[in-house]
């Protein structure tokens, strides 16, 4: 009985790993050709040599948006190529004619679980594939970007000369929020592209509950009223009736932990974005989603 069950255990760990190792994730930026850097970070997987994940450009600025990626990998060769298609979200204010650079590039000498840092060249492509912009990716595995910052955060936890307050602020959670999560800010306008007919909501206190209260509006309608998040899921569905439909977040308070910080979990029939309001009482956020025909 114990060895079947040690068995068992073993064979879940196992599975558990091999599974973590088909989920590779990068961070780092680009560089433009007149030498301006932008942070920039991917999360894909292989499966059969066919790549498919995200990328995520000015990650937590005001231009941040993701995109999907595709690409094949040649393992033979060593080679990883991938190419951002088409655009999930993004924070950058649209015009009636606006239009993304996709990025395209192909990582030679790239073996799958080994390779920990990347440096390459990129070529950036409009959808009709005109040339846009061309520069330089450099990019670190998260997971040593994570140990980096966890050594910064035991620094700060163990120095006698930064206070406590300080400490909390500026803890691990706080420190990788903008590695990990999408952060919604006051005033900030995230569009968000779908063609599914109804997006899922998905509300909770992702950290430690301190009496985090919001309200929710959908053009204007209010459909969720000075709700508290806490560990239990708030899930509603928003039906996409017009072509553009506004989803206002509304902070009533900041808890007993300043700022407000709910976690929105908005899923469509392809994507699942994970974001972290980060407000003052009375500040609002808003997504308008992009019905796509």
């Amino acid at each position: 009985m114990i060895k079947n069950g040690l068995l068992i255990f073993f064979i879940l760990i196992t599975s558990m790993h091999s599974f973590s190792q088909n989920d590779y994730k990068y961070v780092g930026g680009i560089k433009l050709n007149d030498s301006t850097v932008i942070s920039y970070k991917i999360n894909f997987q292989v499966n059969k040599g066919n790549v498919k994940g995200f990328s995520i450009t000015d990650l937590g600025g005001i231009y941040e948006t993701r995109s999907t990626i595709l690409g094949e990998y040649d393992e033979i060769n060593k080679a990883l190529s991938f190419r951002e298609v088409t655009v999930v979200y993004t924070k950058t204010p649209l015009e009636e004619d606006y239009g993304f650079c996709h990025v395209n590039t192909t990582i030679q000498g790239f073996a799958l679980g080994k390779t920990r840092k990347i440096k390459t060249k990129f070529i950036g492509l409009f959808s009709d594939h005109t040339e846009c912009v061309n520069g330089e990716i450099f990019l670190n595995a998260v997971e040593d970007v994570e140990k980096r910052l966890n050594k910064v955060t035991d620094k700060i936890n163990k120095s006698k000369k930064v206070p406590d307050s300080i400490k909390q602020k500026l803890n691990l959670y706080k420190m990788m929020d903008s590695l990990q999560m999408n952060v919604l800010k006051k005033d900030q306008v995230m569009s968000m592209f779908s063609k599914a007919k109804t997006i899922k909501f998905t509300i909770y206190d992702g950290g430690k509950e301190d009496g985090d209260r919001i309200s929710i509006f959908s053009n204007g309608k209010q459909i969720l009223s000075n709700f508290e998040a806490n560990k239990v899921k708030k899930v509603f569905a928003v039906e996409m009736i017009d072509d553009k439909t506004e989803i206002v977040i509304k902070a009533l308070n900041e808890g007993l932990i300043a700022p407000n910080t709910v976690i929105v979990e908005i899923e469509d029939d392809n994507n699942t974005i994970k974001a972290l309001s980060n407000l003052n009482t009375g500040e609002t956020t808003q997504i308008d989603i992009l019905r796509q025909k």
